[in-house]
C-alpha cells in the first residue's frame, strides 16, 4: 500500500484519500445520519401527538366548562318553573283520579265529567291531557275558566267549545293561555230573561315534574 501511494503524484494521492474518506462516510457515517435521523422523526411524530392529545384535552375543558354553563342555566329556568308544574302522584290512574277531584272541586254545579286523553300516553314526558264535559249556567262556566287561568300549578286550556242545550252552538275556539273570555247573551222566556244552560267541552292539558327534577 505504501509504495503503491509513492508511486502516485501528490494530486493523485489526495483524490485516494479523498476517495477512501467518501467510503467511510458511506460505509459508517450514512448509517449513522439514518439512525438519527429515524430517531428524530419519532420523536417528531410523539411531539405531534402529545401536541394533539394536548388540544383535544383543552377542547374537553372548555366543553366541560360549557357543560357546566348550560347545566347551570337549566337548573335556574327549572327553579323558575316549579310553580307551574304539577307533583307526580304514583301512577297515570292516580294522577287521573287527582285531576278529576281537582277540576270538580274548581266547578261543584257543572257535572263534570274528566277523563284523560290516549295521547297521553305517547305525548311530550310529562304532560297529560284530558277531556273535560260539563254543563251548566253561563257564570258557572265563566268562573270555572276563570280558576282554571288562575290556578297554579298551570292548567292549559288547549280547546273548548259552548252551546246552549237545546243544541245551537254558540262558539268553538282553539284557545291557549291567557284565556279570552267570550260573550253570550241571554236568552229572553216571555218577559223575562233567564240564563241559558250551557254545554261545555274543553281539551286541556297539565305539566309533570318529571324524574329527578326533585333534586334540584
Amino acid at each position: 500500500m505504501n509504495n503503491f501511494l509513492t508511486k502516485l503524484s501528490r494530486r493523485e494521492r489526495l483524490y485516494v484519500l479523498m476517495a477512501a474518506a467518501a467510503l467511510v462516510a458511506g460505509g459508517i457515517l450514512y448509517p449513522v445520519y439514518r439512525v438519527l435521523e429515524s430517531y428524530r422523526q419519532e420523536k417528531l411524530e410523539e411531539w405531534q401527538m402529545a401536541r394533539a392529545l394536548r388540544e383535544t384535552y383543552q377542547a374537553m375543558l372548555r366543553t366541560a366548562d360549557q357543560i357546566r354553563t348550560e347545566n347551570g342555566e337549566l337548573k335556574e329556568v327549572l327553579k323558575r318553573t316549579d310553580g307551574l308544574l304539577f307533583d307526580r302522584i304514583g301512577n297515570d290512574v292516580m294522577m287521573e283520579a287527582s285531576i278529576v277531584k281537582l277540576l270538580n272541586q274548581m266547578a261543584p254545579d257543572l257535572d263534570l265529567d274528566v277523563s284523560m286523553a290516549r295521547s297521553s300516553l305517547r305525548g311530550v314526558p310529562g304532560q297529560m291531557n284530558f277531556t273535560v264535559r260539563g254543563g251548566g249556567r253561563y257564570p258557572e262556566i265563566l268562573n270555572f275558566f276563570y280558576q282554571l287561568e288562575t290556578h297554579r300549578p298551570l292548567i292549559v286550556v288547549d280547546r273548548f267549545s259552548m252551546g246552549v242545550q237545546n243544541g245551537k252552538h254558540l262558539s268553538g275556539q282553539k284557545q291557549k293561555k291567557p284565556f279570552q273570555q267570550t260573550a253570550v247573551s241571554r236568552t229572553t222566556v216571555g218577559a223575562e230573561a233567564t240564563e241559558p244552560r250551557m254545554k261545555l267541552q274543553m281539551e286541556i292539558h297539565i305539566n309533570c315534574r318529571t324524574a329527578g327534577e326533585d333534586g334540584q
